[in-house]
């Protein structure tokens, strides 16, 4: 019997000349890659030795550093696939199968696109022939990579989360402007610390100062930072409106950080060519109910939460009387409110007429024309500016109860100088007694531990009460009778843009019931919001 080879009379396979192909290396590592120490020069190294043994000549080398594996559109990827289709190669060369792609579905798109184009996809670390089971042993591979990116997302995500829930530490990052991490020091073993960057800190504290005592709107703030000549970071020219918007909502600088405040997603609006596009290259603000909060040590704030809390609102009210793209200026806007849903009540011109009606078009309550909820709230306001008793007494008798306890704060004082004198008679006493031998030094010794005890429990009475007697006079009530009064002089005289603005800074909501409307506000008299003047009045349409 002869086989079919002896009669045909074949060479041994190791003799058949192996077919020179033109290569294109394509090497990659992620960013987590580079942390944990992996070059990819080392990787093109290996792969260049690979063509070296195999005497295959390099066309073009594609290196996509800091890319992750389960992003299918990378620069040098697409660059690679662009040049297949121009035949400048002849074969891809790669390290593994998860240099290639971390996600199945990629891994075959792409390996079936080159091989279309007539390009073989060899993997340096297993078989190069193209075989069912060479391919077979590609798709595990691939899976085992998508497996294994999964698995470090987990791990990852759930360090994080052991971070700053259990350990109460700040997650490092490119933090907010006004701070700068310190990144640990693997060597030396000292963690990362979070510091307040003085520089930043002192622009922080101008925005906010800005707005909480000048009402300025977030474009303000924009244009008065460029007049100043202050440069953002990363040495921009000008500051972006959407950055100051992002320092001012920031309540990082009160002293709470958020964890999870953000995700990844897809970009609604895909990038143009030429862009370093990523799969998630686009963040969404998750529900509040999902951020972890984490309390700053006080060091590190920036601005107190009381005017923090107050220029949020001042932001709000801007957004709310914005007078942008606004074709009819109603007395009213962003001040009404309904009774019924509690949706706020907008203008709705009809005809050349004007009215107010439910954003939410509850039907509950009804459509009120512009000039009559206009002309019940300025006449019920004139009514508490020309008569302010019933918003000053409460008031007054706050302050008659201060003065009282002033007075009984007095009393203990003086009480607490008398036992203090007491206290020195003592002390001399027990001195005598140790001078005449009546008492042991040990005695002595425990007779002055207790004086000394009873004189530190008075001394700090003693200061308490003189911090709290040397608070300067209210003058809440003075400030808020001034107030009215100058408005009860003024008020036949304001203009329709001056009582615009007149009851945006007194009233707080108006609520309109369909028959009847709420008037809720207070008097401003400084940042003393606990001792202005409430406003309230219930006025019949």
């Amino acid at each position: 019997m002869y086989t079919t080879a002896r009669i045909l009379k074949l060479p041994p396979m190791q003799a058949v000349a192996e077919k020179v192909l033109r290569l294109a290396i394509y090497a990659r590592v992620s960013t987590e890659e580079q942390r944990e120490g992996q070059n990819i020069d080392s990787q093109v190294a290996e792969l260049e030795r690979f063509s070296q043994d195999k005497g295959w000549p390099i066309t073009g080398i594609y290196r996509d550093d800091g890319w992750s594996g389960g992003v299918m559109e990378r620069p040098e990827l697409d660059r690679l696939r662009d040049d297949a289709q121009k035949g400048l190669f002849d074969a891809a060369l790669i390290n593994d199968v998860d240099r290639l792609a971390r996600d199945v579905a990629h891994l075959g798109i792409i390996k079936r696109d080159l091989e279309k184009k007539g390009i073989k996809v060899i993997f340096r670390k297993l078989p190069t022939d193209a075989s069912a089971t060479s391919n077979l042993m590609v798709n595990i591979l691939g899976s085992f990579a998508e497996f294994e990116r999964e698995l470090i997302a987990d791990r990852t995500r759930r360090g994080r989360r052991h971070k700053i829930e259990v350990r109460k530490q700040y997650l490092g990052s490119n933090t907010s402007y006004g701070y700068r991490y310190m990144p640990m020091d693997r060597i030396n073993g000292k963690p990362g610390v979070l510091e307040v960057n003085p520089e930043e800190a002192a622009v922080v504290r101008k925005m906010f100062e800005w707005i909480d005592q000048e009402g300025l709107s977030a474009r303000r703030v924009t244009r008065r930072l460029d007049e100043l000549r202050i440069a953002p970071r990363h040495g921009a020219a000008r500051w972006g409106r959407s950055s100051i918007i992002r320092i001012l909502r920031n309540e990082m600088y009160a002293g709470v950080w958020h964890y999870n405040k953000f995700q990844g997603c897809e970009p609604q609006n895909p990038t143009t060519a030429g862009y370093r596009r990523r799969a998630k290259c686009s963040v969404r603000q998750r529900p509040r109910a999902e951020w972890i909060p984490l309390e700053l040590p006080e060091s590190l704030q920036i601005i107190p939460r009381d005017r923090w809390q107050r220029v949020q609102q001042q932001l709000d009210r801007n957004i709310t009387f914005s007078p942008r793209n606004e074709k009819h200026a109603y007395l009213l806007k962003g001040l009404i409110r309904c009774g019924g849903c509690g949706a706020r009540y907008v203008g709705d011109p009809c005809h050349g007429r004007f009215y107010y009606r439910c954003l939410a078009r509850c039907k509950t309550t009804r459509i009120v024309r512009e000039s009559q909820i206009d002309n019940a709230v300025k006449r019920a306001v004139s009514t508490m500016m020309l008569r302010p008793d019933t918003i000053l007494n409460p008031l007054r008798q706050l302050q008659k109860a201060d003065r009282q306890e002033a007075l009984h704060h007095k009393d203990i004082a003086k009480e607490a100088e008398k036992e203090l004198a007491k206290l020195a008679i003592e002390e001399t006493r027990v001195f005598e007694a140790y001078r005449a031998g009546a008492i042991s030094p040990s005695q002595l010794g425990e007779q002055l531990e207790l004086l000394k005890a009873r004189r530190v429990a008075l001394d700090l009475k003693r200061v308490e009460l003189e911090a709290a007697n040397a608070i300067q006079p209210d003058e809440a009530l003075k400030t808020a009778e001034d107030y009215c009064a100058e408005a009860a002089r003024n008020l036949s005289k304001f203009t329709t843009g001056e009582w615009r603005e007149f009851l945006r800074v007194l009233i707080r909501e108006v609520v309109f019931y369909g028959n009847r409307v709420t008037i809720e506000g207070q008097i401003p008299i400084g940042q003393d919001v606990g001792r202005a003047p409430k406003l309230r009045a219930d006025v019949t349409l």
